[in-house]
């Protein structure tokens, strides 16, 4: 690469890694405010919290890639025309192909990185953060009991447990117990702990007492060492892990297991996310080739490239809006997949067509505007 080149290079991929940071800890803060709901309603830690934000990232940086490209990218090529240094380049005998090729090239980059998230990053770190989530909905200890108040987790059964542990443990605990048509039953103890199974649940008390009322009238008390108190009428036990399209790999997506029971509305969606996996990435190259467009092809314009940054903007912006759309509605209609792969590779024909063509899109045929050219190339020089 030369040493002009090597310097477009660096110019754009510093604003990117900028733009990347910066949007994937905007899109990682909302995400985890949805995360943060499920964690204080179920009294996890801290360390929960943040493990499960940290999962979700792969899929914000593969949403979010593209854009931080194509915002790179035309933050970058304006500066550079406002320094003239674009103007110098071409002065020099650099074509707008040549002055584009690092910026493919690191879309290209883009895109083979954003192919690796979609694939194989993404659906390992969406499993993994589904079975967290499903061990945080199945806590027994943070459904059934809070520290210092009387919880009924069902008809007839009230518990109470001064104070929880960090690892689970149950100090002072009380458990009034009425379904047994026998008569009421109340469980005290020093310490407790929630044990599970994959078929029951239960819990375990320490160092207490078991109290009922007799048919006479009498109080009958039975001290105990250990006593196993089971929950599995009370608890639903379903630790399944059941995976969406998200989760899934590609295989799985375009090629489900016959053995498992999917419904149709459920293999269209399958579908329709396999094929988005693999047309994504094909927006970093469409997008900076868009920007690269607007920005290097044309004639230098010595107040500002707002109108035209504001253009490019909005054209790339609903592009891709165009590609979620068409996501969304191949859902529906399977055979609005294949325009997944149109829609992104039309751009990229038309825009590489567009910069290697020899002749410019507006001639410098009036004295002033090459005039004009002539002192900005001056200037620069």
């Amino acid at each position: 690469m030369p040493v002009l080149q090597r310097y477009f290079w660096k110019q754009v991929l510093w604003p990117l890694l900028l733009a990347l940071s910066a949007l994937s800890a905007l899109a990682l803060l909302t995400q985890s405010l949805q995360t943060l709901d499920l964690i204080v309603e179920n009294r996890q830690s801290a360390f929960t919290f943040f493990y499960i934000t940290i999962l979700s990232l792969p899929q914000l940086i593969g949403i979010i890639m593209p854009l931080a490209v194509f915002m790179a990218t035309l933050y970058a090529l304006n500066r550079l025309n406002m320094d003239s240094e674009l103007v110098v380049a071409k002065a020099s005998g650099f074509s707008p192909w040549q002055i584009s090729t690092p910026v493919v090239r690191l879309g290209v980059y883009a895109m083979i990185a954003h192919l690796i998230i979609n694939l194989l990053l993404q659906p390992l770190s969406f499993r993994e953060m589904r079975s967290e989530i499903l061990k945080v909905r199945t806590d027994i200890a943070s459904q059934m009991v809070q520290a210092g108040e009387f919880v009924s987790p069902t008809k007839k059964l009230t518990v109470y447990a001064r104070e929880i542990g960090p690892d689970g443990s149950l100090k002072d605990v009380l458990i009034h117990d009425g379904r047994d048509d026998n008569g009421a039953i109340t469980h005290t103890a020093k310490s407790g702990y929630v044990q599970r199974t994959d078929v029951s649940a239960s819990l375990v008390l320490q160092d207490g007492a078991v109290q009922q009322i007799l048919e006479d009238g009498s109080l009958d008390v039975i001290a105990f060492e250990d006593y196993i108190l089971d929950l599995s009428d009370v608890m639903a036990v379903n630790n399944v892990l059941r995976l969406k399209a998200s989760d899934r790999f590609l295989h799985e997506l375009l090629r489900p297991d016959p053995r498992e029971y999917i419904r149709p509305k459920h293999r269209r969606e399958f579908k329709a996310e396999g094929h988005a996996r693999l047309s994504a990435p094909l927006y970093n190259v469409a997008l900076a080739l868009l920007a690269l467009c607007y920005m290097v092809r044309g004639e230098h314009l010595r107040l500002g490239y707002g109108r035209r940054i504001a253009t490019c903007a909005v054209m790339g912006f609903a592009i891709r809006l165009g590609g979620f759309s068409v996501t969304s509605a191949a859902e529906s209609n399977p055979a609005l997949n294949l325009i997944q792969y149109v829609l992104p590779v039309s751009v990229i024909l038309f825009c590489l067509l567009y910069l290697m063509r020899k002749k410019r899109m507006r001639k410098l045929t009036s004295g002033r505007a090459r005039r004009d050219y002539d002192e900005q190339l001056r200037l620069a020089t």
